[in-house]
Order: structure tokens, then sequence, then C-alpha cells
């Protein structure tokens, strides 16, 4: 039997055509191809346009600064697919091909944290974190792919490989009670430049920082705003971003194999290059790419029990281009394994696709919860037709539940049941996560894991219809 990353990257294969077979076909298979490698380009690009240079966005931020998000996510929050209602986020969009930039965490003691830095092709290539530095994380400084020199001696070097750098903050809030004091942390964390940082040390305030420093220019000011409606705008915002970002070694042969699509990174693609006809076989091509992906994020790892579980290298593609794509539909901005393991329920235990309008328990044996260091947590979310899932509004104001919820009732055996489903329960409701009125899907986060989880040895029990 194919396993299953073999099965993904045999999709991405060159195709064997003999000269025989029509150039239209070879031609729109490599459109298939390149769809699949430039989506997950394009989300980045496309989610950080929304972010810094989007003017109708009320939360617009400047790049190289942090955006904190001061309050959990919950049903408004449609930025990014399935978001985590355990943390607060911060989010930075680094620029790293002027100067260095520096990260400083404050001590947060025992509180589970992490910054992750995320390349333009979503692989994670670095933590700050709680796992790898406890409650006290050095400074560090972070450096594009250009960059020569080395980092002073107090301060920790992060090499970049693409001068666009995704910064995702995670810090847990364990509790209501504890959200304003997570906001201070929070709002402690410094990203600086060399001038900032130097100029912060010498007085010693932040708020005459503040009035003294000028922010540098905004490279991206003239930038397009993405169109996905245009199906050729994947083609002409891939090879802008790749301009910026070259593609790594690794992706040499997939270049190679492209040149009838006129795809030259930082050159504009011009789709009048091309006959109507060769349009119409290309513009098929593309449609292919985005099927594989919608189809790939259907499936995206190994399924027990209807529960389905991420691949080892998850936030570290290598060259499983579907794979990427397909998380960069669904999970953009995934954490490693090592960091963080998920699992993500769409059947239940007859293999039927959840749905809101039935009823599911989920029952945890006594000493048989998810194993996590930090903390895990079960999430519910809504699927969109195009296969993202975000929270759904709800009465009770609940979007996820786990080992730090309040009031769970256990059985007397010691086994914890949880109630899955659109309407209140009619008995016990402490219990309760609630679904919504359609398409559903499930996400068991668990931070720090343990190795049995990391390994995939731990199996989460099956969701099992009721009534």
């Amino acid at each position: 039997m194919i396993g299953r990353r073999t099965a993904l990257t045999a999709l991405l294969a060159a195709p064997a055509i003999s000269h025989a077979q029509d150039s239209s076909a070879q031609l729109r298979d490599l459109a298939r191809r390149a769809t699949i490698y430039l989506f997950p380009v394009y989300e980045m690009y496309r989610t950080r346009c929304r972010a810094t240079v989007d003017d109708t966005n009320p939360l617009r931020q400047r790049l190289n600064r942090f955006r904190h998000i001061a309050t959990l996510a919950d049903a408004r929050a449609r930025a990014v697919t399935t978001p985590n209602n355990d943390t607060l986020y911060s989010s930075a969009w680094l620029d790293l091909s002027m100067e260095p930039l520096f990260l400083t965490v404050p001590p947060v003691g025992g509180l589970y944290y992490s910054y992750a830095f995320i390349d333009l092709f979503t692989d994670n290539f670095a933590y700050v974190s709680h796992r790898l530095y406890g409650g006290q994380p050095p400074p560090h400084m972070i450096v594009g792919p250009d960059w020569k020199g080395d980092a002073p001696s107090d301060v920790t070097l992060v090499r970049a490989p693409t001068n666009s750098v995704w910064l995702i903050g995670r810090i847990l809030v364990d509790g209501s009670e504890e959200l304003d004091r997570v906001r201070i942390l929070q709002a402690r964390v410094l990203l600086e430049t060399p001038d900032m940082r130097n100029e912060r040390r010498i007085l010693e305030t932040r708020e005459l920082m503040r009035q003294r420093t000028v922010a540098p220019p905004e490279s991206v000011a003239d930038w397009p705003t993405p169109n996905p409606a245009d199906p050729f705008d994947l083609f002409e915002v891939g090879m802008r971003a790749l301009g910026e970002s070259p593609p790594p070694e690794r992706d040499r042969a997939l270049f190679e194999a492209l040149p009838p699509l006129r795809l030259r990174p930082g050159r504009k693609f011009d789709v009048r290059a091309f006959s109507e006809a060769e349009r119409r076989t290309i513009r098929a091509g593309i449609e292919q790419g985005h099927a594989d992906i919608r189809a790939a994020a259907g499936r995206p790892g190994k399924s027990v029990d209807g529960w389905t579980y991420s691949d080892r290298h998850l936030g570290n593609y290598g060259t499983d281009y579907l794979y990427r794509a397909a998380t960069a539909l669904t999970a953009l901005g995934a954490l490693e394994p090592a960091e963080a393991v998920y699992v993500t329920c769409n059947a239940d235990s007859a293999g039927w696709p959840l749905d809101g309008r039935q009823r599911y328990e989920l029952t945890f044996s006594a000493g048989d919860l998810p194993p996590a260091g930090a903390f895990w947590s079960l999430s519910m979310y809504e699927v969109t037709p195009e296969g993202r899932a975000f929270f759904v509004d709800n009465p009770i104001g609940r979007y996820s539940i786990g080992d730090r919820t309040p009031d769970l009732v256990r059985t007397p055996d010691g086994s914890l049941t949880l109630y899955l489903q659109h309407e209140r329960p009619t008995g016990e409701q402490s219990n309760w996560l609630p679904a919504p009125a359609g398409p559903m899907r499930l996400i068991l986060r668990a931070y720090e894991p343990e190795k049995q989880m990391i390994e995939g040895h731990y199996r989460v029990p099956a969701v099992r219809r009721v009534g």
C-alpha cells in the first residue's frame, strides 16, 4: 500500500508524458502543480496584505510592529481559519530585507507562551517558547537570509530563510480572572529595530522612545490588493512574493519544470502572452489544483475512529507541497508537533460527517485524558463551503472546553463525557460544547504534548452520535 505522504507527493511528481500526448494536457498539469505550490505563498501574502495594507481593515498594523489582540477569539474572529480560544494572540509581519529585529519577551513565570516564526512558505523555523526557555526567555535577534554578522553576546541569533516572516505569539489565559494580567504581559513584549533597542537602553523609558523614534517607511505601500476572484492572480501575486523571498534550493526541480507557464520570481506574470486556448487550459489546471487542495484538506492525515492525526512534518513540510497547501487552507500558521499537536474530527464513530443538527457525546475514561505538559482543549467550529473553519455564536459564549474549564462534571468512575450539540442539553450543561446548526469540525489541541501524543500512540475516543 502506498503511504499517505508518498501518495500526496506523487500528485506533484512530473507526469510521464509521451511525445504523442497533447501539449495542452502538459500545460494543464503544470498549472495544477504550480497552483499547489503557490497557494500557501498566496495565502501568506493575502493575510499579510490584509493585516498591513488594506485600509478598510480596522485592525491594520505596520510592518515590523506587533498587533496585540487583547481579547480571546470568538465568533467574530474571521481573519485566520481555526483560531484557538485559549490564548491571547499577537501578530507581526516582519520585513527583514533592510535590518535585523529584536524580540524581547518579559519573564512570564510558569505561564504557557510561544512566539513562532513562520517563513513565506509556511514553515516554522524558530520559536521563543515556554517549552524551550521556561519563564525566562533571552532576547532574540532575527535577521534575513542575506544578513552577515553575529548577534550581541547577550542575544540569541535567529536566521530567517525568507525576508518575509510571520511572527505569531500566544499567551495562555488561564481563566477569565487572569485576562488583565496576560494583557499586561502581552503589552510588555517588545519588537524593536536596532536603533529602537539602543534608544530604549539609553533613555530607559519606553514612552520617551516612542516619542523620539521615527518608524521606517513602509516598503509595501504600493502592493496591489490580491484578487482571489481572478484565477490568474495566484500566479501574479506568487511571482511578486517570490521576488521578495526567493524559493529555497529544495524547490529548484519544481521550478525547472515550469518554463511553459512563464513563471519567473520577481517578474510580472503576463497572461496576455498566452493564446485564448492556452488561457483556458491554464485556468482548468488552476481549478484542478484548487480541487486537489480541497480534497487533501478533507483527508489531512491518518484517521482512527473519525479523528485525523496530523503528520509529524506539520509545520515543516519539505517537498510535501500538497500537505503544505492543504494546511494553508485549513490551519494557516499551525505549530509543529513538538510545540502543539492538533487532532481533527470531521466524522462520528459510524463514519458519518459531523453535523450540529445531531447530538453527540465524547467520553474520556478515567486516566485517559490527552497527555499535555501545558494544557489541552477541544474547540468547536462551523465549516464553510470552501473548507475553512470558524467559531460560531452560541448562547453561553463557549467555543472550547478542556482541562481548564471550571465545574466539569465527572462520573463516579472518573470518566468525563462532553456533550456536543446545537441545542442546549436538557440535563447536565456544565459539560456542553455548543455546536453550529450545520456542518461542524472539532479540533483537539495539546500544548507541550508528551511523547505518546507526538508519536501518535495516544488515541482520542470516538465521537458517538446519540438519540
